[in-house]
């Protein structure tokens, strides 16, 4: 296409469109203002409608997460204490002083360990004990005391994370639960029935 052709085809274009009459203009350009409108009502009108459904749509993933945990706990029941007992917790740190108490039974507490629970009623005192210790020795600490102490031991339970033991003796009965924390932290919980 040469140049003066195309000089041509838009004077022909211009001069048709400059024979349009004003009032078809103005009709055209209050429909063009009139679907302008439209699109942006229609906007306003999507927006407003999907803020509305945020909440509903937060409270279904809230529904969905809860059932899925729920299934979660049916498929592997203590699946989250496991994994708060492996997991270590930022800034966990054994207790560093003793709480209130005495300490129970004619084995001393294993050196290192703090006092972090004491609890006493008629029938029973309950201590807990919490530490960075070597878990064999503590074991071999407390079976090795009671013994000495003229106790028989009977094991009640015995993983990798943690043994239960009791001793029954002249003096009475106690329970001994030792359990492996993260960090190497060590965990004692002994129980005297009183007779």
């Amino acid at each position: 296409m040469s140049t003066d052709h195309r000089q041509d085809v838009l004077q022909r274009l211009l001069s048709r469109v400059s024979q349009v009459r004003a009032r078809t203009w103005l009709m055209l350009g209050g429909a063009a203002l009139a679907v302008l409108g439209l699109m942006v009502w229609a906007a306003i009108a999507l927006l407003s409608w999907l803020w509305a459904q945020a909440p509903q749509a937060a409270g279904t993933g809230r529904q969905m997460a809860g059932e899925a945990m729920t299934q979660i706990e049916k498929l592997a029941p203590g699946l989250k204490e496991q994994a708060a007992k492996w997991l270590p917790v930022a800034g966990e740190a054994p207790p560093e002083r003793d709480v209130s108490g005495s300490d129970p039974g004619p084995v001393d507490r294993f050196p290192g360990l703090v006092r972090s629970r004491f609890a006493r009623d008629e029938n029973v005192i309950e201590v807990s004990y919490a530490g960075r210790a070597d878990f064999d020795a503590v074991l071999t600490h407390y079976v090795q005391g009671f013994a000495a102490s003229g106790f028989t031991q009977d094991v009640l339970a015995a993983t990798a994370e943690e043994e239960r033991h009791q001793f029954v003796g002249a003096s009475g009965r106690f329970e001994l639960r030792i359990g492996r924390r993260p960090g190497g932290v060590v965990e004692v919980d002994l129980r005297q029935v009183l007779q």
